[in-house]
């Protein structure tokens, strides 16, 4: 077994996918009978049918994101979905049909896979593609009057508040589904193309590329985790979990990448959103230490 010093992936992006694809399948395929995930397979698209979900949503795939769907897209199974005891009320509230209406959208009625799947969850693509625009004019709207600095002396007036907005993000890269209310960015021309969990200005860096996402996201599946037993002695408790392995080159040059020093095109003073005004310290890396924010 090689030294993790000596660990390196496919660098060609369609190799890297496609090993993605054959180390998490054959993962899978070696799970208990039982196992949820057992014999998972993922369903990859055409180009054909990729050219029809960008005429149908008019939106566009870039290569990265255009040669992930091609070889993985999502996949035909999923985990066991977490149970949870459901609080009762003596008196629940009946929802007219607009609520309804507005609540179907925003979470369908069915639950969506792993990785949505562009074919058969219109649903979950519709309400996804209209997330972050409708996330940022509440957060905006809302009791926590959200506004960039960049945006200048926020307005009175909602309309105009909204007018500004929208000029901005017209602007912006787009970010595309990928799970959960988790998006890939959109080619800017330059820069970082981030994987992030957007919830309005509530947005965080879960990757800092779609190959750095799936490394993260299928870490165990790809064997690039390894477990900690971290004691406390103030608890008298030992804190069981997984981390990434160290020492993997690619890995470590990702891991290591402060927010300070990235160049991301249009969304970093929203990453750095909830930092600068308090003058605290924010998130910085996955292996870095947290630091001041570099104010916009």
């Amino acid at each position: 077994m090689p030294m993790n010093h000596e660990i390196t992936f496919p660098q060609d992006l369609t190799a890297f996918l496609e090993w993605i694809k054959v180390t998490t399948e054959t993962y899978y395929s070696n799970l208990p009978p039982e196992a949820a995930m057992h014999g998972a397979k993922w369903l990859p698209l055409t180009d054909i049918q990729i050219d029809g979900l960008e005429e149908k949503y008019a939106i566009h795939f870039d290569v990265e994101h255009r040669a992930f769907l091609k070889v993985l897209h999502t996949l035909d199974k999923n985990y066991e979905e977490e149970k949870y005891e459901e609080e009762t009320w003596e008196e629940e509230r009946v929802l007219t049909p607009e609520e309804q209406a507005k609540c179907d959208f925003w979470h369908p009625p069915y639950r969506p896979s792993l990785f949505y799947n562009w074919i058969t969850e219109p649903e979950w693509i519709a309400s996804r593609l209209a997330w972050i625009e409708d996330r940022f004019i509440t957060d905006i709207l809302g009791v926590n009057g959200s506004w960039l600095k960049s945006w200048g002396p926020c307005p009175d007036a909602d309309e105009e508040k909204i007018s500004i907005f929208k000029a901005w993000y017209e602007k912006a890269p787009r970010f595309l589904p990928l799970t959960a209310h988790t998006f890939l960015m959109a080619d800017a021309g330059y820069g970082l193309k981030p994987v992030l969990s957007v919830w309005g200005f509530d947005t965080a860096i879960q990757g800092w590329s779609l190959r750095h996402y799936l490394l993260r996201e299928f870490g165990d599946e790809l064997g690039l985790m390894h477990v900690v037993h971290d004691y406390d002695e103030e608890s008298d408790y030992t804190y069981v979990y997984k981390e990434l392995n160290r020492g993997i080159p690619e890995l470590e040059a990702l891991q290591t990448i402060k927010l300070n020093d990235a160049v991301i095109h249009h969304w970093k003073e929203v990453v750095v959103y909830y930092c600068y005004p308090f003058d605290r310290k924010c998130w910085q890396g996955f292996w870095v230490e947290p630091d001041y924010p570099i104010k916009p």
